[in-house]
């Protein structure tokens, strides 16, 4: 369960996951490049699309970004077009290509669209038997497969969540702006403690981590829509069970009951989204103690 954009060959692996998914087995044809090499394609379907993986070093700067995804269209358009005419009317047989996809990690500019048309028509014109009439070149990223991407994140990539982290600092500062919201909670940290710093590091420390876990989830929410109503989901059916132990148990400690269902917790979200990182996994586990301990009215 690898980040698919740590390298290369992650990336390569895990877009022909993708292609592989959305075409199915029965379509989609492979071609390694351990023998002779893969001719400047990484994968091909049997309705005409062709598939060259590309992982950019980096995407901050645009410019730089544009000028390294034509370079790379360019090289390896002239080796469909013009290098490797004869290796790949072998390889696609009476297949006619109608488009040609470089599977990249971002797509941010109007002018690499342009480029792509202008090479689209270049090909065209050199009247290769395997190149269809209205062959088109096109740059598509994950964000074109939702579907296939959440099957992949949720059991065999690890899902990357980018979130704002939130500094003690800014959790001080948080505290001092929501001291009603805060109530419940100082209450029980003197319970805990009598003295005035660690009541004060314990308050920030929880804020931080429940500010943590509420960027988190809104991350999810519109980045990984249902990933984020598979999680969500886990945490209300373990805060509805919790409310329930409250009010008929008599035998534990409110300390053993969030316990316990806190490793439930994980047990429930680690067995139906397998790609969780375990810091992320880390976050929601505090963010859920910390959001228990801000909202609940028992006194421990």
């Amino acid at each position: 369960m690898k980040d698919p954009k740590s390298d290369p060959k992650e990336w390569e692996r895990y877009f022909k996951d993708i292609v592989r998914l959305h075409y199915r087995p029965a379509n989609y044809r492979d071609v390694p490049d351990k023998h002779i090499g893969d001719f400047g394609i990484e994968c091909y379907s049997l309705n005409g699309h062709v598939f060259q993986c590309y992982l950019p070093e980096q995407t901050s700067d645009i410019k730089k970004l544009v000028k390294a995804q034509k370079e790379k269209i360019r090289k390896d358009i002239e080796k469909l077009a013009v290098k490797n005419i004869l290796p790949l009317i072998k390889l696609f047989g009476d297949v006619k290509i109608s488009r040609w996809i470089l599977a990249t990690s971002c797509n941010e500019s109007a002018e690499l669209a342009q480029y792509c048309a202008e090479k689209s028509l270049e090909v065209r014109h050199h009247n290769i038997p395997y190149i269809s009439k209205d062959f088109q070149i096109l740059v598509h990223t994950e964000q074109d497969y939702p579907q296939e991407v959440l099957a992949l994140r949720r059991d065999f990539y690890q899902l990357e969540i980018g979130f704002d982290n939130i500094s003690i600092e800014k959790a001080g500062d948080w505290i001092s702006s929501n001291s009603s919201f805060l109530s419940k909670l100082s209450l029980k940290i003197p319970k805990i403690t009598s003295s005035e710093v660690d009541i004060n590091n314990r308050s920030r420390f929880i804020v931080q981590k429940y500010l943590e876990y509420e960027n988190l989830l809104e991350t999810l929410k519109t980045e990984w829509t249902d990933i984020y109503e598979v999680i969500y989901s886990c945490i209300r059916v373990r805060e509805e069970n919790l409310a329930g132990r409250f009010l008929v148990s008599n035998e534990l400690l409110p300390t053993g009951i969030i316990k316990e269902e806190i490793e439930k917790l994980n047990n429930d979200i680690a067995g139906n989204v397998k790609t969780l990182k375990g810091s992320d996994l880390e976050i929601i586990t505090w963010g859920v103690i910390s959001d228990w301990l801000i909202r609940c009215p028992l006194d421990f």
